[in-house]
């Protein structure tokens, strides 16, 4: 019987997303990687897919345990993951979003955060990088507020099948980012240099694949895309001082 990892209840069957017949058709012929619509939503606690599966990948990386007295900032949080994050008793939670949308949410815009350096030991900005402006500053500036060894989780959908990330150097009109970008409010498609752009700002890591970090955990079971990887990036630990 498939199993909600968030609310930790039986699900007889997970519920397609409303709007998965208006899926863009180029979204289907480059097979992006992003939600499983029709695995989409929890009956029970209506966490959806990705949730699930970030909330799977992070028990296996054994990441809940690491929280009590960390520091953590959570960009544009996900409802579902919030308590349970919460429950991991970390000594500094910080929630924000560009358009805070509760009241215990910071006004943050991801490309000039007001946090000194290093101040955080995981910084969670999911399904954000599509929707900025500069993802190449908004890295550089979570790199510059994690502590060293700390972590950045930031899952993003992307076309393994294009080489280079594609975007416009114009505003793109609603209909096209639709089309070509998966929806009216996304400003690009990550193609398979996405990796690229972590490792540009000092970061570690690489798209750990499903299989990887979950072996033999299957899609209906959990509601989860088992093609979307674990985006899983670290700041390198300060270098040693050299003995004298």
């Amino acid at each position: 019987m498939p199993i909600c990892c968030i609310c930790e209840r039986q699900v007889d069957h997970w519920l397609p997303h409303p709007k998965a017949a208006e899926r863009s058709p180029f979204m289907v012929l480059m097979d992006t990687v992003g939600s499983d619509l029709s695995l989409y939503g929890c009956p029970h606690c209506h966490s959806n897919d990705r949730d699930r599966h970030l909330w799977l990948y992070m028990s296996a990386a054994e990441i809940p345990a690491q929280l009590q007295g960390a520091s953590v900032l959570h960009l544009a949080p996900e409802a579902a993951l919030e308590p349970l994050i919460e429950r991991c008793q970390p000594a500094r939670y910080v929630r924000g979003d560009l358009h805070p949308t509760q009241p215990h949410y910071q006004r943050l815009n991801a490309e000039s955060l007001p946090f000194g350096d290093a101040e955080f030991d995981l910084i969670i900005a999911n399904h954000l990088l599509e929707h900025v402006s500069n993802p190449n500053q908004v890295l550089a500036e979570f790199s510059r507020c994690l502590k060293p060894g700390g972590m950045l989780i930031a899952q993003t959908p992307y076309a393994p099948h294009l080489t280079q990330t594609m975007e416009l150097n114009v505003p793109a009109p609603p209909a096209f980012a639709k089309l070509y970008f998966g929806q009216e409010d996304h400003v690009r498609l990550f193609g398979g240099n996405i990796a690229s752009y972590f490792h540009g700002a000092g970061l570690q890591g690489d798209l750990l694949p499903h299989e990887g970090v979950l072996p033999g955990t299957g899609a209906k079971e959990h509601g989860c895309n088992p093609h979307e990887p674990f985006f899983a990036f670290c700041k390198p630990e300060a270098a040693a001082t050299a003995a004298l």
